[in-house]
C-alpha cells in the first residue's frame, strides 16, 4: 500500500501548517489545504485523497459537517473531524454523516496516526464489503429463479424482482415481515397449507426440498404451481444468520411436459398405426389377393375344361376377395385420414338421416341375414362430423348382423347424459363378449369376431379413433342384465355444449 493522501480542511491557516508538518513528519502525504467548506469539496473531487480531516467549525456558509457530508455523498472519502468544542447540535449531526472519527485538539502524532490508519483501513474493508454486497445483489437479482432471504428470525431481509413478481410483495412492503405471511404454499391436491419452510429450516439447520406438488399463494390470491428449495445461511463460525428460499414459477414447464406426453402418446399411436399397417398387409390382405391369384390361376389354366358354372364361381370368388381387399384398403385410408385430419368443424347433426345412409349401404348385409333393426322416432341432436359418424353406424351396425343372434335383431338407441354428453347405441341379441375379451375390442385389429368367423378387425379401433376426435368416447356393455347381446356405444357432445 503507497502513501496515504490526506487533505486537511481547516480555516486557521498556522494551524493547518502545523497539521500538515505533522503529517509529513509521520509519513503521510498532504495533497492539499483547504480553508472553508467549498475548497474543501472542490480539493476532493480534484485530488482525490484518501482521506480528509476536517475541522467542524469553519469560516462561511458551509461548516465542516456540511462539507463533510457532500464529499462522503459525492466521493466516498472517509472523513475525520478535528474539533476543540462543538454544540450538542452540531456533534449530532456530525454523527449522521457517518464519520471515522473524531481528533480533540490539540492531539499528539501517535493519536493522529492511530485514529488515521484505523479510519483507512475500515473505510478499506466498507468498501470492499460494499463491493461484495452489489457484486451479490446484482447476481440474486439478475438469476432466474426467485429469491427469499430472510433473518434468523424468519422475517424477510431481501427479494430479488422475480420473487417480488411471483409473491406480488415489493421488497419495501415485504421488508421485516413474517416471511409465513409473504410465502405462502398449499398442497395442489389437498389444497391444505403446508408448513412453513424457513421455520422447519430454522429448526432443523439442514437444507429442505420443497414437494413440487406445491402452489404459492400470492398476494392477490393467484395460485402458482413452483419448485423450491430452502438452505440455512450460516456465517463462517457456522452460526445460523438466516434462510435462504430459491422458487421457480414451473407453469411453463408443466404445460411443455404435458405437450411432450401428448407427443409421446401420439408418436406411441403411430407406431402401433405402423405395426398394425404391416400386420393387415402381412396377413388380412394376403389372404384375399393368395386366393385371387390363385383362382384366377385356375381359372387361366382350367377354363377350357370348366362348366359355365363352375366358371362363374370362380369368378364370383375373384369378385368377392377383390372386394374384401378393397374395403381392407378403404379402411386403412379411412383410419390415416382420421389421424391426419386436424381440427374437425362440428356442425348439428340430422342423425335419423345418417343413420339411413348407413342403413342403404348395408342393405345387401341385413337382407342377407334376414336382420330386423329398429329405430327411435327421435334423435337427440349432437355435434359432430357428419361423414365420420356414417362410418361408426355402419361398424355397430355391420358388427350387429354379423355377430348378432340368429336372426339378427338389432334395437338402436341414446339418451343425454349428465355431462352433457349424448350416447348412442346399438343393441344386438347374441351371446355377448367375455369380460376378459372386451378391453381390447376398441384396439387397433383386434377381430369381434368371437366363433372365428374372419374380419380383418380394422372398424372398431376405426370407431374409436373417430369418436376421441369429435371429443366424445366409445366402449361397450355386454353381457346385458338379460344375460345375453351386447350394447356399443359411443358419446358425443350435445348441441349447445362448449367445446
Amino acid at each position: 500500500m503507497g502513501k496515504i493522501n490526506i487533505l486537511v480542511v481547516e480555516d486557521e491557516s498556522i494551524v493547518a501548517l502545523d497539521i500538515k508538518i505533522r503529517l509529513q513528519n509521520i509519513g503521510y502525504t498532504v495533497s492539499a489545504l483547504a480553508a472553508t467548506g467549498e475548497e474543501a469539496i472542490q480539493a476532493a473531487q480534484i485530488h482525490r485523497p484518501d482521506i480528509v480531516l476536517m475541522d467542524i467549525k469553519l469560516q462561511g456558509k458551509m461548516d465542516g459537517v456540511s462539507a463533510a457530508e457532500q464529499i462522503r455523498a459525492q466521493f466516498d472519502i472517509p472523513v475525520i473531524y478535528l474539533t476543540a468544542f462543538a454544540d450538542e447540535v452540531t456533534l449530532q449531526r456530525a454523527k449522521i454523516t457517518e464519520s471515522f472519527g473524531y481528533l480533540l485538539k490539540p492531539f499528539e502524532e501517535r493519536e493522529l496516526a492511530a485514529i488515521i490508519e484505523t479510519a483507512v483501513y475500515k473505510h478499506r474493508i466498507e468498501r470492499r464489503l460494499k463491493e461484495n454486497e452489489q457484486w451479490l445483489s446484482t447476481t440474486l437479482n439478475s438469476i432466474g429463479d426467485a429469491v427469499i432471504a430472510t433473518g434468523p428470525d424468519g422475517t424477510i431481509k431481501f427479494l430479488n424482482p422475480v420473487a417480488e413478481q411471483l409473491t406480488g410483495w415489493t421488497q419495501a412492503e415485504a421488508l421485516d415481515k413474517p416471511s409465513v405471511e409473504v410465502f405462502v404454499i398449499l398442497n395442489e391436491e389437498s389444497l391444505e397449507p403446508l408448513a412453513n419452510p424457513v421455520e422447519q429450516v430454522l429448526h432443523s439447520q439442514q437444507r429442505l426440498a420443497i414437494n413440487r406438488h406445491t402452489l404459492l399463494v400470492a398476494r392477490d390470491r393467484r395460485q402458482l404451481p413452483i419448485e423450491a428449495s430452502a438452505a440455512p445461511i450460516k456465517d463462517e463460525k457456522g452460526a445460523t444468520n438466516g434462510v435462504v428460499l430459491i422458487f421457480k414459477d414451473t407453469t411453463e414447464q408443466r404445460a411443455a411436459e404435458a405437450k411432450l406426453r401428448d407427443y409421446t402418446a401420439q408418436l406411441r399411436a403411430h407406431i402401433e398405426e405402423l405395426d398394425a399397417f404391416a400386420h393387415t398387409v402381412a396377413h388380412d390382405l394376403q389372404s384375399p389377393l393368395g386366393h385371387m391369384v390363385s383362382m384366377a390361376d385356375a381359372v387361366k389354366t382350367y377354363h377350357r375344361s370348366m362348366s359355365p358354372e363352375e366358371l362363374a364361381s370362380y369368378l364370383d370368388l375373384i369378385v368377392l376377395n377383390g372386394l374384401k381387399t378393397s374395403n381392407i384398403i378403404d379402411a386403412l385410408l379411412l383410419l390415416a385420414g382420421v389421424r391426419k385430419k386436424g381440427n374437425v368443424i362440428m356442425h348439428p347433426l340430422d342423425m335419423h338421416t345418417i343413420v339411413r345412409e348407413a342403413r342403404g349401404r348395408l342393405e345387401h348385409l341385413i337382407t342377407a341375414n334376414k336382420a330386423s333393426i329398429s329405430v327411435p322416432a327421435v334423435w337427440p341432436v349432437a355435434l359432430g362430423y357428419a361423414p365420420w359418424v356414417e362410418e361408426v353406424w355402419v361398424n355397430y351396425l355391420s358388427n350387429g348382423i354379423k355377430y348378432g343372434g340368429q336372426p339378427p335383431r338389432l334395437q338402436l338407441g341414446a339418451e343425454t347424459l349428465p355431462d352433457g354428453q349424448i350416447k348412442f347405441w346399438v343393441q344386438d341379441n347374441g351371446e355377448g363378449i367375455l369380460p376378459e375379451n372386451q378391453s381390447g375390442l376398441f384396439t387397433p385389429f383386434t377381430q369381434l369376431s368371437q366363433a372365428q368367423t374372419g374380419g380383418h378387425g380394422l372398424g372398431l379401433s376405426i370407431v374409436r379413433r373417430i369418436v376421441e376426435k369429435l371429443n366424445g368416447s366409445v366402449g361397450v356393455e355386454s353381457p346385458l342384465s338379460d344375460g345375453t347381446g351386447s350394447l356399443f356405444y359411443f358419446t358425443l357432445p350435445a348441441a349447445g355444449q362448449p367445446q
